[in-house]
């Protein structure tokens, strides 16, 4: 999911520096979320791994907190983008709706069962198959899991506590 996200911000830098035009940035992410569409999911989260292919999922199926994030976060960006390009290009109504999948695909994800809610912290993932999660956490601010904490308590998925239970060490 990091990837894809990387990928998509990747285009609309692309268009924004020139190095594309709009119809080709519009071409772009329009394919990736049509493909994005057609894989399957785990309560709103893209798997780890897929057949490029078949777009089947590849075993061990697994939700990655810190990749559903990124991914998260990177579809609201290039919506953003969407959006201020739309302002001023031909390409409107193509923009504006690109925008909103970007959206709707970002706010997806159910952050809330990744929640240790007596720890107050992310477990790192989830194993679908096994229907387990990770014993690992995700608990310092400074790491790879800031934005996901983020979005989380933005969507209302864990509390606002979370956040506080981050450490922050200091040296």
């Amino acid at each position: 999911p990091t990837n894809i996200g990387l990928y998509l911000l990747a285009a609309a830098c692309a268009r924004q520096f020139g190095w594309i035009g709009t119809a080709e940035l519009v071409s772009r992410l329009d394919n990736t979320l049509a493909t994005l569409a057609t894989l399957p999911r785990h309560r709103g989260h893209f798997l780890n791994w897929y057949d490029t292919q078949s777009g089947a999922a590849l075993l061990p199926m697994y939700v990655s907190t810190v990749d559903s994030g990124n991914l998260s976060g990177h579809l609201l960006v290039v919506a953003a983008a969407c959006r201020e390009l739309a302002r001023s290009d031909e390409a409107s109504a193509r923009l504006s709706a690109l925008a909103e999948r970007c959206e709707q695909l970002a706010w997806a994800p159910d952050f809330g069962f990744l929640y240790h809610r007596k720890r107050h912290l992310l477990h790192i993932g989830y194993r679908v198959a096994e229907q387990q999660l990770d014993a690992g956490f995700y608990d310092l601010l400074a790491s790879e899991s800031r934005l996901t904490s983020l979005l989380a308590i933005a969507k209302g998925d864990v509390p606002m506590s979370h956040w506080a239970s981050l450490g922050r060490p200091f040296y």
